[in-house]
């Protein structure tokens, strides 16, 4: 197993390989995907990274199984609790915090650790269940949506209209190359 970075080695840029974190970044950067997730998150409380996980999954031809879907709730659990959502939890109260004209940069560096934070969360999730990232054959987006809604019915059995639209569009971010008629369909079926 190898061992775990450093937060310094992280801050200098030496993280170690990880492909579904370059995944992520792809998507999350893609046209209101980050609204999309942050809207799920807000809802249900949802974890992104492991909603992510489902999208890559998929992405990289593998259908989650509910076992599987468990063991990476699991795996993701306390470093969502004990570490993830404090540091979210401080930097939101510290943005909202109108006492201080100044904070010398402790919400950026707070920021700056919370990013750090999801980053090993998702290369926990990887090593949890390492996939293989060739590129054989094109994504197939009901793969990437059936491993999407295994994750969501975990907080919504039953999806509403804005959870299947946030849904479409983290699709589209996941396989840019969907439209987003096939995006719906994807979802729907």
């Amino acid at each position: 197993m190898n061992p775990t970075p450093t937060m310094d080695a992280l801050a200098a840029g030496n993280a170690p390989e990880n492909p579904f974190w370059d995944f992520s970044l792809a998507a999350y950067e893609r046209s209101g995907v980050a609204e999309a997730c942050l809207d799920l998150q807000e809802r249900y409380g949802i974890d992104v990274n492991l909603l992510l996980f489902s999208a890559w999954a998929g992405h990289c031809g593998h259908s989650l199984g509910g076992n599987e879907m468990a063991g990476l709730i699991a795996a993701a659990a306390a470093w969502q609790v004990e570490v993830v959502r404090p540091l979210r939890s401080v930097r939101t109260w510290l943005k909202r915090q109108d006492q201080l004209s100044e904070d010398f940069g402790l919400r950026e560096q707070t920021k700056a650790l919370e990013l750090q934070a999801e980053m090993l969360e998702q290369l926990l999730l990887h090593r949890h269940l390492t996939l293989e990232t060739g590129d054989a054959m094109p994504p197939d987006p009901r793969r990437v949506a059936a491993n999407m809604r295994l994750y969501l019915a975990s907080f919504a059995p039953k999806p509403s209209d804005a959870d299947m639209a946030d849904l479409a569009v983290i699709l589209r971010g996941a396989c840019p190359e969907t439209t987003p008629l096939e995006a719906i369909w994807s979802l729907g079926n």
